[in-house]
């Protein structure tokens, strides 16, 4: 079953930028995939029309995140500020790519955060962006365009947290789909020599069970990797996440269109995980 799948086809990355730490991280990480594929790498910062619309009113302040401080914003103070910003993330953006000598490009667009990201993600094959944006709370969560992106569910995703990195160890969350045999693909494409992949697999009867891991096994063994497996009940699944939580080296990945009982422990406990997340859509 395993031989009929591929991993996925990297030949272009879209990274979406903004100033926040998660940003730059994924951008460390979108860098560190376009070395690893050879591909190409268009770094993304859009100018909000929305916010400049509510400047426009002469009703919009912002309130300061650590201070809590409200100041007016004006329409010319807010295009400023973007300017400035999307000059200080084209640096940092170049001094990468040149460093790592990615073939890159740089684009500042107008328009709806949503909506242009999802418009220019047609033309790549991997859409990296950050888990959530400014968070002086420093609380887990999903930022308002990560989740609108993830559930429009038409490219693969890789979500990254602030000072998180990709690495050692990789996850895959399986179910016996041909989604799950790519992402495992994708893993093993991933990985370095000697590591091992876990694979997280549910507890279900016995006799499916242990045919699955055998499958799975078959493919390790043809494939020349090694493999651990994790098995989890629907009820235990955070169990697992919580020893996993903290760390900030590694990946998991997941399948992007899950069953229903994935998808709730996937969106519960997605915002949960400090690891960067790759969800895999099958290529177009």
């Amino acid at each position: 079953m395993s031989e009929k799948h591929q991993p996925i086809c990297v030949k272009r990355i879209l990274v979406s930028l903004d100033t926040s730490t998660h940003s730059f991280s994924a951008l460390k990480a979108a860098v560190e995939l376009a070395h690893h594929y050879e591909a190409k790498l268009k770094g993304l910062f859009i100018q909000d029309t929305a916010l400049l619309r509510l400047a426009e009113t002469q009703l919009f302040y912002e309130i300061g995140e650590y201070t809590a401080i409200s100041r007016k914003i004006t329409v010319d103070g807010l295009t400023h500020s973007m300017i400035a910003q999307s000059r200080r993330i084209m640096r940092v953006f170049q001094k990468l790519v040149d460093q790592t000598g990615v073939e890159g490009e740089f684009r500042v667009l107008d328009g709806s955060v949503d909506e242009v990201i999802d418009h220019e993600s047609k033309k790549c094959d991997l859409l990296v962006i950050g888990k959530t944006g400014t968070n002086p709370m420093k609380r887990p969560r999903l930022g308002s365009t990560a989740r609108a992106l993830i559930h429009l569910g038409k490219k693969s995703i890789l979500l990254v947290e602030e000072d998180a990195n990709l690495g050692y160890p990789i996850f895959v969350l399986f179910e016996d789909s041909s989604l799950s045999w790519t992402s495992l693909e994708t893993a093993r494409e991933l990985m370095g020599p000697g590591e091992k992949l876990t694979v997280l697999l549910e507890e279900s009867p016995i006799e499916e069970f242990t045919n699955m891991k055998e499958k799975i096994r078959d493919w390790a063994k043809e494939k020349k990797i090694n493999i651990s497996f994790q098995s989890f009940k629907a009820e235990t699944f955070g169990r697992f996440i919580q020893k996993i939580k903290l760390a900030k080296t590694g990946l998991f990945i997941l399948p992007y269109m899950l069953s229903p009982l994935y998808k709730v422990l996937v969106e519960k406990y997605l915002k949960e995980i400090s690891l960067p997340i790759l969800l895999v859509q099958q290529s177009e």
